[in-house]
């Protein structure tokens, strides 16, 4: 048992380290992830300022690139302005072959490189040569909860696990059956669509993630379905009324 609590306080001292200034011990900054999709549409229509400044003003202090695909180019631009708009660019792989991890590691003006489940469902380097190699960046690992352990997590220097996806029972239900309950150096990353069903969940998991004495990693996304929906659900519509009118 003493063991394992010397390794939960060096986890935490690696995690707060790099991220002193970004989020505090007290409750974990959000976070907004741009998938590439959103990151052309709004490099193509000029809107990539206005966005990333809206996310600031919404409490975001890091920005997750979804860096699989995009250009070395673009992904230093998005991380200049990311800089600019005063959030923290981190470069997010979804696809972790070796060539990738090594590419986007490298990439200039991120400071730290995101790899999440797909990662460790099938690690294509062992993680203590990812860390190596990523020359003093650091490394966030994003958990699903079958995947985690705390060999893997000591590596990291942001630790989260993905609980997103569950109700806010069913999150607060599943820190305590993984026995991570109080230990502030895993922090519980929940989804957020921008819904207002998904203001009230979060409203629930803020309150009931605190009284288990975690930290919260509100993760959001314009999930392009989200917005799309209203949309596309006004079309068909259109659409059916044309089809009846014509018959």
């Amino acid at each position: 048992m003493a063991l394992r609590v010397g390794r939960r306080r060096a986890a935490l001292l690696s995690f707060a380290a790099p991220l002193s200034g970004v989020i505090t011990p007290a409750q974990a900054a959000d976070g907004y992830w741009l998938d590439q999709y959103n990151a052309l549409l709004y490099l193509a229509s000029f809107q990539l300022d206005r966005e990333l400044e809206q996310m600031q003003r919404q409490g975001a202090a890091v920005v997750m690139v979804h860096a699989d695909s995009l250009p070395d180019p673009v992904l230093r631009w998005i991380a200049w302005r990311a800089r600019r708009a005063q959030l923290q660019p981190v470069a997010w792989i979804q696809r972790p072959s070796v060539a990738n991890l090594r590419r986007v590691g490298a990439v200039s003006g991120y400071q730290a490189l995101q790899v999440d489940d797909h990662y460790f469902a099938d690690p294509p380097v062992p993680i203590e040569r990812l860390k190596s190699q990523l020359g003093g960046r650091s490394l966030w690992c994003s958990f699903q909860p079958r995947q985690f352990s705390w060999r893997a997590a000591e590596l990291c220097d942001h630790v989260d696990l993905q609980l997103y996806r569950q109700s806010c029972n069913a999150t607060a239900d599943a820190v305590y059956r993984l026995g991570i309950a109080g230990a502030r150096d895993a922090a519980v990353a929940v989804y957020h669509d921008g819904s207002d069903t998904g203001d009230q969940r979060l409203a629930c998991l803020r309150e009931r993630v605190r009284s288990s004495g975690n930290r919260l990693f509100v993760f959001k996304w314009k999930n392009p379905e989200h917005w799309l929906s209203p949309i596309t659900g006004r079309l068909w519509k259109g659409l059916a009324w044309l089809r009846s009118w014509g018959s």
